[in-house]
């Protein structure tokens, strides 16, 4: 994206946030959060821990955020055998690419991490996607599938 797009965006941003209901984005966003949450537990992994191979935690935290102000959310904590640890943590519910980022690590590491970001696609629609780096070609939708290549990639 060139910068006089960029600058188009961050402008258009700036002028919608006069405009933004910033305390229902903020609900939105932590329903979002906390589906993506539900969605991997519940759906995509839910067979690992019947089998007794992942076990989950949700941990309460709270954010602070220029916009939408502060908000009680939730971090995921996957736990792993050979305590290996993976964290799904919101960082952020507006950003200038995207409708919101999460971070998702595995603990310890700082060279296994990506971004999980959310585009709106409208009222009642969005997606997530995994971005590796800042370069939207590294930026996949994300999927049970992507997601478990990705933890097997992490535990090599």
């Amino acid at each position: 994206m060139a910068l006089k797009e960029k600058l188009e965006k961050l402008k258009k941003l700036a002028d919608q946030n006069q405009e933004q209901d910033w305390d229902d984005y903020k609900e939105l966003w932590k329903e979002a959060v906390s589906e993506l949450q539900n969605t991997i537990q519940y759906k995509w992994f839910d067979e690992y821990e019947q089998k007794g191979l992942m076990s989950f935690a949700i941990i309460p935290v709270k954010r602070m955020e220029p916009y939408i102000g502060e908000y009680l959310t939730t971090t995921l904590e996957i736990t792993l055998t050979n305590n290996k640890y993976l964290i799904l943590e919101p960082a952020s519910g507006v950003t200038s690419e995207y409708d919101g980022k999460l971070e998702f690590y595995m603990s310890g590491n700082i060279y296994k991490k990506v971004s999980i970001l959310r585009k709106i696609i409208n009222e009642q629609e969005h997606e997530w996607y995994i971005a590796r780096s800042f370069d939207p070609k590294d930026h996949f939708k994300l999927n049970k599938q992507q997601l478990e290549k990705l933890i097997e990639e992490w535990l090599q």
